[in-house]
């Protein structure tokens, strides 16, 4: 039947032997190798897991910007109050520090696939999951099809697949000019980069949706915020920011 892969003697031979391995050798923890419990949610010890720095008030609710001194309640950023983004707010699972920039490293630079799985988990934490819930559509955030070619994937596209409920915009916004990686560039340069980087080809698929946006790492916010703004541009109701993990301090 169309749109159904029909599957050969190999494959099911290879797919019983993956099924055996499992049986048989221990779980272990991507990050140290140690064995973790058939139990645990994700690939990762507990003493790894310790490593984690989640994302905890006090943050601002408009940009997610994480406050350097951990006292008090969320509060809105001097540059919230002073120029709001384009989105209405934008969270993150975890701190890029230890395991988590590791993960995102390993994953998106390496092409080490087995750190999705982990990273989908990270992303179905109540306070993200939250933001999937209440969207009408998740959009990647697009690579360009020269870099998507060199890398083989997209990696914002797999981590939106994290919520296999929502409807997922798979060409809803694109990348239609080349731009140089951001790392390295300091805040205007990244500004500049992006600019008229991103387009909607069909408005009418983002015409009056909420809309979630998903992506790996949030450093300055340069790439999101000018997704946004096209993406309101072209009618979207109200556009948030979604991400694995987010740089401490900006």
């Amino acid at each position: 039947m169309e749109g159904r892969r029909v599957l050969t003697s190999f494959d099911r031979f290879k797919r019983f032997s993956l099924n055996l391995l499992d049986f048989f050798l221990p779980r272990l923890c991507l990050f140290c190798g140690g064995v973790v419990a058939e139990s645990a949610a994700a690939a990762v010890c507990p003493d790894c897991e310790t490593g984690i720095e989640w994302v905890a008030s006090p943050v601002c609710p408009c940009c997610g910007l994480i406050f350097p001194v951990p006292e008090g309640e969320d509060r809105f950023c001097g540059t919230c109050r002073t120029e709001p983004p384009p989105f209405a707010r934008a969270r993150a699972a975890a701190i890029y520090e230890g395991p988590v920039a590791q993960a995102v490293t390993r994953f998106k630079f390496g092409r080490q696939m087995a750190y999705l799985p982990v990273m989908q988990h990270w992303l179905q934490i109540p306070r993200c999951a939250e933001l999937a819930a209440d969207a009408d559509l998740l959009i990647p955030v697009p690579l360009h099809s020269k870099r998507l070619k060199f890398r083989g994937f997209n990696q914002a596209l797999l981590l939106a697949r994290a919520f296999p409920e929502a409807e997922v915009g798979l060409e809803t916004l694109a990348r239609v000019r080349y731009t140089a990686p951001q790392v390295g560039l300091n805040p205007k340069q990244r500004r500049d980069n992006v600019h008229r980087a991103f387009a909607v080809p069909r408005p009418e698929e983002v015409k009056g949706k909420k809309v979630l946006l998903v992506d790996d790492l949030y450093t300055t916010g340069a790439t999101v915020r000018e997704c946004a703004r096209v993406l309101k541009r072209a009618g979207a109701k109200r556009v948030e920011v979604l991400t694995v993990a987010r740089v401490k301090h900006e």
